[in-house]
Order: C-alpha cells, then sequence, then structure tokens
C-alpha cells in the first residue's frame, strides 16, 4: 500500500534530519547551566530572560555575551554568528511540496526553555533508518532512543579509542527507553512506479528512483525499525550505529526531537532515523577543499533551522540563515535546493530553502550552535541550542522548532 501521508517536518547532513512541547533552547538535563542571551525578545519574538551561561560551552572561542566579544561577527543567542549575505531576507518553505513561501518564520520559541512534562503517555514508535548521500542498504543498524534529561557523555572524555566510543553507545550516558534493530522489509517481485523525487509514493523503506530515461521506479533503500513504549511530548535523543560493515559508516546522533501526541495514529508514530554512510563523510570535505577530511577524532554537526510548530502547522525550514557555533568549525557548509542532492556548494553562505547546512571537522565535547536570519529587514537571531559533537560522528540538529525531518515524510 503507497504511503501518501504528509508531514510538515525536515533535516540535513541530511540529515537527513530535526523538539520541544513548546520549541525550546535547553533541552532539559543536558547542561543544566547552559543557557543564553538571547536578540530576538528585542523582535517581539518573546525571548526569554535567562541566566549568563556558566557552563564549559561559554569559554569556548565563539562564545560571548555581547557584541564586544565578537570580532566582526554580532553576539547571538550566546555565540558570535556572521550576518546573512546583504540583500537577502528569510522566509519559510512549504515541505510538502518544497515550494518557499514569501511567509516570515515564526520565532517565538527561540531561546525558550522547555515546557515541563506533565503527562506519561507513550506510543509505539516506527520508521525506516534513511541514509544521508549513497550507500549500502541500512539494515542491521541498531537504533536506541535516549531521554535528553539526565544525558551526559562528559564522562567518556576521559577514555581514549575502542573504550571511550563503547563508553558513548554504553547505557551509563543516559536512559535508554527502548533499541531496535532495523531490517529489510521483504521487496515486492514488482517494483512499482512513482514520479520524480516523490519518495511518499512509495512504500516505507523504498525510495524512488530512476530506472531509465522515463521511468522512475520504488527502490529498496532502507530497513525499518520499531520501538514499543516511547515516551511522548518528551525531549528524546536517537542514536544510530552499524552492528555490520562498521568501515562504511559513521554513528550518528540526533538531537532536539519531541514525538507529539497529536502525530500518533492508532498508538503508533512515525520518525525515521538517520545514518551517514563514509562515502558522504568523505565527499562532503572534499568537495569544499578540504582535501584531509575531517580530523580524526573530530565530528561534523549537520541539520536544518526550522521555525517553531504552531497550532495549524509543524516547523518549516528557514532559508538564508548563517550559522555558527561556540567551539568553531573548521568550515560551515549550505546546500542547494534539491532534496536528493548531498553535495554542498562551495561558496554559499546561508541556508537554502531547505534550511540546510553542516558544520565540519569540530572538536568534540559540549558546544552551542545558533544562527542569524534577515526578517522583516532586521537581522535577529534564531536562537542557540546546546549540542554535543562526538568523534568521528555525526550530529543532528534542528532548532529552534523542534523535529527534524525525517527522509520519507
Amino acid at each position: 500500500m503507497m504511503r501518501l501521508r504528509v508531514m510538515a517536518a525536515v533535516l540535513t547532513f541530511p540529515l537527513a534530519a530535526a523538539v520541544a512541547v513548546g520549541c525550546g533552547d535547553t533541552q532539559r538535563g543536558i547542561q543544566p547551566d547552559d543557557t543564553a542571551t538571547s536578540d530576538t525578545a528585542d523582535q517581539d519574538t518573546n525571548g526569554a530572560d535567562v541566566e549568563t551561561d556558566t557552563s564549559t560551552v561559554a569559554t569556548l572561542p565563539n562564545a560571548c555575551t555581547d557584541d564586544g566579544d565578537c570580532s566582526a561577527d554580532h553576539c547571538r543567542s550566546g555565540v558570535c554568528v556572521p550576518d546573512p549575505p546583504t540583500g537577502v531576507s528569510s522566509a519559510i518553505t512549504d515541505p510538502t511540496d518544497n515550494l518557499l513561501t514569501t511567509n516570515l518564520p515564526e520565532l517565538a520559541c527561540a531561546d525558550q526553555s522547555d515546557a515541563p512534562v506533565t503527562q506519561t503517555a507513550t506510543a509505539t514508535l516506527y520508521g525506516a533508518v534513511a541514509r544521508f548521500g549513497d550507500g549500502r542498504k541500512t539494515e542491521n543498524m541498531k537504533v536506541d532512543v535516549l531521554l535528553a534529561e539526565g544525558f551526559d557523555p562528559t564522562p567518556c572524555e576521559a577514555l581514549s579509542g575502542d573504550a571511550q566510543r563503547d563508553c558513548y553507545m554504553g547505557d551509563t550516558i543516559g536512559t535508554v527507553v527502548g533499541s531496535a534493530v532495523s531490517v529489510l522489509p521483504q521487496e515486492p517481485d514488482v517494483a512499482p512506479a512513482c514520479e520524480e523525487h516523490h519518495h511518499e509514493q512509495c512504500d516505507l523503506g523504498s525510495q524512488c528512483v530512476k530506472d531509465s530515461s522515463v521511468v522512475f521506479i520504488c527502490e529498496l533503500q532502507f530497513g525499518l525499525y520499531e520501538v514499543a513504549e516511547v515516551p511522548l511530548n518528551t525531549p528524546l535523543i536517537f542514536r544510530v550505529q552499524a552492528l555490520s560493515n562498521q568501515s562504511r559508516w559513521h554513528d550518528t546522533w540526533t538531537f532536539n526531537v519531541i514525538l507529539y501526541e497529536d502525530q500518533v495514529v492508532e498508538g503508533r508514530v512515525q520518525y525515521d532515523a538517520t545514518m551517514v554512510s563514509d562515502g558522504q563523510w568523505l565527499l562532503t570535505p572534499n568537495t569544499v577543499g578540504l582535501t584531509s577530511g575531517v580530523t580524526d577524532g573530530h565530528g561534523v554537526v549537520g541539520g536544518r533551522v526550522r521555525d517553531c510548530r504552531g497550532e495549524d502547522r509543524d516547523s518549516w525550514p528557514i532559508s538564508e540563515v548563517s550559522i555558527a557555533l561556540a567551539e568553531p568549525a573548521v568550515k560551515t557548509v549550505f546546500f542547494n535546493n534539491l532534496e536528493d542532492d548531498t553535495v554542498p556548494l562551495i561558496d554559499r553562505q546561508s541556508t537554502n530553502i531547505l534550511g540546510r547546512f553542516a558544520a565540519l571537522d569540530i572538536a568534540p565535547g559540549w558546544n552551542r550552535i545558533a544562527g542569524a536570519a534577515r526578517v522583516g529587514g532586521e537581522v535577529v537571531s534564531v536562537g542557540s541550542v546546546p549540542v554535543y559533537v562526538f568523534p568521528n560522528a555525526l550530529t543532528i540538529v534542528s532548532w529552534p522548532g523542534r523535529l527534524p525531518f525525517w527522509r520519507q515524510n
């Protein structure tokens, strides 16, 4: 049966890829003292008055409390961020058909703390393990779902090599609420036809690919997973690792995920996890001149900038947003407007209509990512969120809206 379901959700390196009861800045339990001042309040976006950042993130090279801490950039929600290119303005994209609108982004949730979780409803989580870039089918991938509250990977930093990775992949850094291993669904005898770029016309686990010059078919690409009794309206973190052919993949983490109760259908809620292939890990830095690739032991942060979730729609991608991190990346890259094109553009300085970005070659540890957008003729902050960079791994994050993109929405 074809899935014709359409939801407004988004990612990048996707990401493939992204959360809160109220869209927010700090994931409860993550960096408990890690807050940041915001200039969104001056733009009538209800920016909260928050305390000065007292965590280790505040000591990172690109962290700030005001413009005086920044050499050429402006202090945006605790991070020195360059302004978007002159002459561009931000708007949101309808993800149904990836069409840019003239609507301004909703930023009321930027730099807001998570609303307390007051109920404990759960649902069965299911989805595909999507893949960013080309690569093998995503079978035998372990998907762990962790609570953001209480998540603390810092004890692993004292370790090295295999022992450190085992620590990051273990159960001491946070509460694992459920796990599953992806399996490939049964392939049909005859591949169904589909329209170019319309992956939603294919069964879960398949993508619409070119079979000939004029024919497109649904081809099996992704393994499927399912986890019972996952909490709703609760900040979550996804962790994905390959259990076989490990040299072909890089561990992938997704922050800022919330599964909303209004997305549940008959006790089930879909969210596609993401994995990045080693081929894509090499391709992205090489394309933009980092011929040595990502430094061994460093990581990558990718995602999409999305506005705040409303009563009538989910978060939508924001175009023309500039990005920076408190611990800077060697290179931050952006992409074109084609969903399936994972090759970055060399000279682009802000997000495309899909809100995509990738920050390459970042030292591991806690960090903070922030962005700036030109809205109504004025440059404003889109807020910032804490994020952890894992060695030799991809971290996916979307903000200020919380539900990152999943591939087959």
